[in-house]
């Protein structure tokens, strides 16, 4: 019986090293997020993070939407470590993260349509659908390698409804971010 957890450690190695040996996108089911090509640095440079650093989401996301009837803001980690969503009792949930190592011109559909829009006079992209029936992502650009995301998911409505009310809230964030090159 010793040799029991002998055999358990090494097939658990060997789970570990064929994980992380495997390549697998980092692509979240409804979220235009694309795995990093080898062209693409690891780590976001420096100036991006610096875009960010004064700027907390969760802070932003409550000050946005105050009026909305928005509540339970909760930080979360999906597309960066500055995340946040917020929910509203039989409507749905809307969330903004800052990334700063990806910019807007890497985003793709999943599934629904990708519109390039003018948001506070940036750049951005919309895309309906990409979440599901009722969903909308709205990337917004900060710098070519930067972006803040707002995502607005309906519990029951049309793309249509969940991109025209998410547009309510990038165009509110919008104004609020720092300007890059």
């Amino acid at each position: 019986m010793k040799s029991a957890p002998n055999l358990f450690l090494l097939a658990a190695a060997a789970l570990v090293v064929t994980a992380t040996t495997v390549s697998c996108s980092t692509e979240k089911p409804g979220k235009p997020n694309p795995a990093p090509s080898a062209s693409q640095s690891a780590a976001p440079s420096s100036e991006n993070k610096e875009v960010f650093a004064d700027l907390d989401s969760c802070e932003m996301l409550r000050d946005v939407t105050r009026t909305l009837a928005y509540e339970g803001y909760k930080p979360e980690t999906l597309e960066s470590d500055n995340g946040c969503r917020a929910t509203k009792a039989r409507y749905g949930n809307v969330s903004l993260y800052f990334v700063g190592n990806e910019g807007i011109g890497k985003l793709n559909p999943s599934q629904g349509t990708k519109t390039t829009v003018q948001i506070g006079g940036r750049e951005a992209v919309q895309f309906s659908g990409d979440g599901g029936r009722g969903s909308c992502y709205i990337g917004i650009a900060v710098t070519p390698n930067a972006r803040a995301s707002v995502t607005l998911t309906l519990s029951d409505g049309s793309n249509e409804q969940s991109c025209a009310d998410g547009m309510v809230v990038a165009e509110a964030v919008a104004p609020k971010l720092p300007r890059g090159n």
